[in-house]
């Protein structure tokens, strides 16, 4: 059985007006095409059950860690999207707004972090905000399909910068893209990931 992504949990629709629906289908069509190259690198290995995309993320090597890398981190920012409706959490609570308060000082300033991590990468890549192994938080900027999964670090979010990702290619196209972000992120998904 092939891998397939996660399906999202609301029409392309949903995520207007902070993610065009445009935006989405061209995300979901990369984020598709990547699978379809990882399935056909996996060949005949794929006719069973799929392995865990983290497992092969972290102990494949070449292309098919990079497309196992890729597809783990598009399905985590997915799953830390949700459509803006009313009622949701619009700020981190609880450990998590803890967690932000010692690292950060408050929210504001990570999020101008992250902005900064953003402007900083050259080139298609993710941003990150990971959990240490001291439980401090930390943002990490990786380039093409660079995960923390290697590492030690705990992925609490992720943030896809690549260029199907984006509004446009105007020269403020990444700022905008964070602004959309903000305003789609599930703090209450990205805190369940703490340790």
């Amino acid at each position: 059985m092939p891998i397939q992504p996660h399906p999202l949990p609301r029409e392309p629709t949903a995520f207007e007006p902070h993610l065009p629906a445009e935006v989405v289908v061209r995300h979901r069509s990369a984020q598709q095409a990547g699978i379809d190259a990882l399935n056909a690198l996996l060949g005949e290995a794929s006719a069973g059950d799929p392995p865990a995309l983290d497992d092969l993320a972290r102990e494949a090597r070449g292309a098919l860690a990079a497309h196992a890398a890729q597809a783990w981190a598009e399905d985590f920012y997915w799953s830390a999207l949700r459509p803006p409706d009313a009622g949701h959490q619009d700020e981190p609570r609880g450990p998590l707004a803890e967690s932000i308060a010692q690292s950060f000082g408050d929210l504001k300033r990570m999020r101008e972090c992250f902005a900064e991590a953003a402007s900083r990468l050259s080139g298609p890549g993710w941003l990150w905000l990971v959990q240490r192994g001291d439980r401090r938080l930390a943002i990490l900027a990786t380039p093409r399909s660079g995960t923390p999964l290697t590492g030690a670090d705990t992925p609490l979010l992720a943030c896809c910068l690549w260029p199907h990702a984006l509004p446009d290619e105007r020269p403020d196209a990444r700022s905008r893209h964070l602004a959309a972000f903000w305003a789609l992120l599930d703090w209450k998904a990205v805190g369940a990931r703490m340790r």
